[in-house]
């Protein structure tokens, strides 16, 4: 699951929740901890320099000017260093406490840049921190170190909100194979860990109205039916009414294929809402212990750095959230790693014939890339690697699609 989890810590309420949950973690994966604390006197020196020229008069003379600079920076070298200390020695102290292997670091610079060192250089597989740090301001905004971590992390990242608890672990599913690592992450640390897992699928059908609706008022009659407006809103119709529920279920079941040999207890949920918003109202009324997300979801491009359920997730929920996937380049004689190994067979692309590739073409450009991958996944299963005119026709039609489906 994980062997190297670095903690970073500040005193704060939710970094203390980040290092309880990072020490149930390693306790149950039989990891390392590393508890750091990046602390920034430069910043202060600057500052303090800045400020010189609007001192009092009796304070910018030369000797008292220099004896305020000596203390200045005695205190808070040595402050600081005495504080860092006491943030990370306690969590130190209650890992060691439960046997886990554990070492402490203190050092000066920019806390995300000195996290992230630390981190690449530790080869860590699990940074976790709270997501508000000492500046919290609250309503639910995250920090800036945490903001920064988002985009730069090299491996997973806890982000913690509350004490971790004894509910289960529940993570998302749309049919994409990045998902599919998270579903392997959340599964194995449930099996661990002794929890439920809760796997839930969720898709929007509001969102294909609106579209269709918006493009109804922008376009003139004659574009309308340049592009035949009234067939495509017809199959849209048809593939939302028919097809995506059972194209969203048909996911749910491909990841319960590929866990259900690991043992864990499994539930499954269906819903329809921003995916984000529908993660975050069951782990509500699951009371989950932990979200599982990955960094990417199905429609991943190669410019992004973390995809919009992901971070609409991260910056609303109260819940602790495990972003799965760092920014980091892969070596091409790298080997695969075991969950990528889980999930490579959903990421190899197929061939299709040019009649099956047509019959997709007439499917609406925003769910062209949902049906294809029910295809594939559907060929796949029947350990073929070619996708017919045939093999189209029959998805189709078990997504409600048969009429609309066929080459005409």
């Amino acid at each position: 699951m994980y062997e190297h989890i670095l903690v970073a810590v500040d005193g704060c309420e939710q970094s203390r929740y980040a290092g309880q949950a990072a020490v149930a973690l390693a306790r149950a994966a039989s990891a390392r901890v590393t508890v750091c604390h990046i602390y920034g006197v430069d910043i202060h020196r600057r500052r303090f320099s800045e400020m010189e020229p609007g001192l009092p008069p009796q304070y910018n003379s030369g000797q008292c000017l220099a004896d305020l600079r000596s203390a200045h920076g005695k205190l808070m070298q040595e402050g600081f260093q005495a504080l860092s200390a006491a943030y990370v020695e306690e969590l130190a102290a209650s890992a060691a406490c439960d046997g886990i292997a554990v070492e402490s670091v203190v050092a000066e610079g920019r806390s995300y840049v000195g996290i992230l060192n630390l981190a690449r250089a530790r080869k860590c597989d699990l940074i976790a921190l709270g997501a508000e740090g000492l500046g919290a301001v609250g309503h639910g905004m995250l920090g800036g170190t945490t903001s920064r971590m988002l985009q730069s992390a090299p491996c997973d990242l806890l982000v913690a909100r509350r004490a971790p608890t004894n509910g289960p672990v529940l993570t998302g599913v749309d049919g994409g194979a990045e998902t599919l690592k998270a579903v392997a992450k959340a599964v194995s640390i449930g099996r661990t860990m002794k929890k439920p897992i809760h796997l839930v699928a969720a898709y929007d059908p509001d969102f294909h109205t609106r579209v269709f609706g918006v493009m109804a008022q922008s376009l003139s009659p004659e574009r309308q039916s340049q592009v035949n407006l009234t067939s495509q809103v017809k199959l849209h119709d048809d593939l939302i009414n028919n097809g995506l529920q059972k194209l969203y279920a048909d996911f749910l079941r491909q990841a319960q294929q590929c866990t259900a040999t690991n043992g864990a207890v499994i539930k499954t949920c269906l819903a329809t809402g921003k995916p984000y918003r529908v993660l975050d109202a069951q782990a509500k009324a699951c009371v989950a212990d932990l979200i599982v997300v990955n960094r990417h979801g199905a429609h991943h491009q190669s410019d992004s750095r973390l995809g919009s359920n992901a971070e609409g997730l991260l910056r609303t929920t109260s819940a602790n959230v495990l972003l799965v996937g760092g920014i980091y380049a892969v070596p091409s004689d790298s080997k695969l790693t075991d969950v990528d190994a889980q999930t490579a067979p959903y990421a190899t692309p197929l061939a299709w014939d040019s009649d099956a590739e047509r019959r997709l073409q007439r499917v609406p450009s925003f769910v062209r890339s949902l049906a294809r991958r029910a295809v594939e996944n559907a060929v796949r299963e029947l350990g073929r690697h070619h996708v017919s005119a045939g093999d189209f026709d029959k998805v189709a039609a078990r997504f409600g699609m048969r009429e609309r489906g066929a080459d005409k």
